[in-house]
């Protein structure tokens, strides 16, 4: 069902590329709109050509995900909550390109990013966004910006987005100096410029061994129980070197292979 739906929703991006250039979201993972979210719309205001949207996980009907694991082995639409993901799945599809933000909390991304990558985890097994680019961005005080970037942007890939460079914006508590203001509105300006001639440009990233590494287990896992992991085998049973049509060089192949037996062996 949400795989007709990101179909449906990529059918009339398509539809409509001569009305919008370039199509921005923006999601919010913030369970206040605070920093976060006022940078993010100081950035939408920034680029005032682009077609741009927040959506703030806090005012959505979404619910947390009870580790069921009925989306990975039996498919996205056996999930037993019925919530707005879809419709955040909608959105991600008819966009261009996904700027997820989130506050750094105790040295991580905020509960809601959480669950939004455990509610959608089922995409690190069938990624679906290979046309897609994503960028990461938090807003922190003290530390944990690079921990939280690094994370998120691992999930981001899994899930099949390319990646563009990650912002972090640093804010102080209470009322900010307007040297401070004016560094972070700049930082995020060609951060996002950046990004949106990245999008223009479609320059996808090349498949790295992080990734086919992890496709390789994957398909290879599939194939152990077909009934157990039935989604995931549907999905992989007639892919070939990777999830999509492109020229792995030899070394890569070698080093995939000898890399993924080792790993594999533990399941046998």
């Amino acid at each position: 069902m949400l795989r007709i739906i990101f179909e449906r929703a990529t059918d009339r991006k398509r539809n409509s590329e001569r009305r919008y250039a370039i199509k921005l979201l923006a999601i919010c993972g913030s369970p206040r709109k605070g920093n976060t979210s006022n940078a993010l719309k100081l950035i939408r205001d920034a680029f005032p050509g682009i077609d741009f949207e927040i959506l703030h996980l806090i005012d959505l009907d979404f619910k947390l995900c009870k580790a069921c694991y009925a989306c990975v082995l039996k498919g996205e639409s056996k999930c037993p909550l019925k919530d707005d993901r879809d419709m955040i799945l909608g959105k991600m599809a008819e966009a261009d390109g996904l700027i997820l933000a989130s506050p750094v909390y105790s040295h991580m991304v905020s509960a809601m990013i959480k669950n939004l990558f455990e509610r959608f985890g089922y995409l690190a097994h069938r990624p679906l966004f290979f046309n897609k680019f994503a960028m990461s961005m938090v807003t922190y005080s003290g530390y944990g910006a690079e921990e939280a970037l690094k994370y998120m942007d691992k999930i981001l890939s899994a899930f099949g987005f390319n990646l563009a460079p990650s912002l972090e914006l640093q804010f102080r508590p209470g009322k900010m100096p307007e040297k401070n203001t004016a560094l972070n509105i700049e930082k995020s300006k060609r951060a996002v410029k950046i990004f949106i001639e990245k999008i223009e440009r479609g320059e996808k990233n090349k498949p790295s061994l992080k990734r086919i590494i992890p496709y390789n287990i994957f398909k290879y896992v599939s194939k152990l129980d077909k009934e157990l992991m039935k989604a995931d085998y549907e999905y992989y049973k007639d892919k070939g070197d990777f999830y999509y049509e492109t020229n792995i060089p030899f070394y890569k192949k070698i080093i995939v292979k000898k890399l993924t037996d080792k790993i594999i062996s533990q399941f046998d």
